[in-house]
């Protein structure tokens, strides 16, 4: 009902959802530049937010 409303093509929030289709906020980028340095050094983090922040989908977007 809300795709037709709204004349979105997709469902906004599904799981399978591309990372090419995401909308790469500030705090987005900052994210994926922060877990590319973990990655280059073999690094350890942790990712926290608030729910619905994006932390399960932030490593898709590498």
């Amino acid at each position: 009902m809300y795709k037709a409303f709204y004349s979105l093509t997709n469902a906004p929030f599904a799981k399978e959802m591309k990372a090419t289709n995401c909308y790469r906020s500030t705090a987005f980028l900052e994210t994926l530049a922060r877990l590319e340095y973990l990655k280059k050094t073999r690094g350890m983090g942790l990712v926290v937010g608030e729910p619905g922040a994006g932390k399960t989908f932030a490593p898709k977007g590498l």
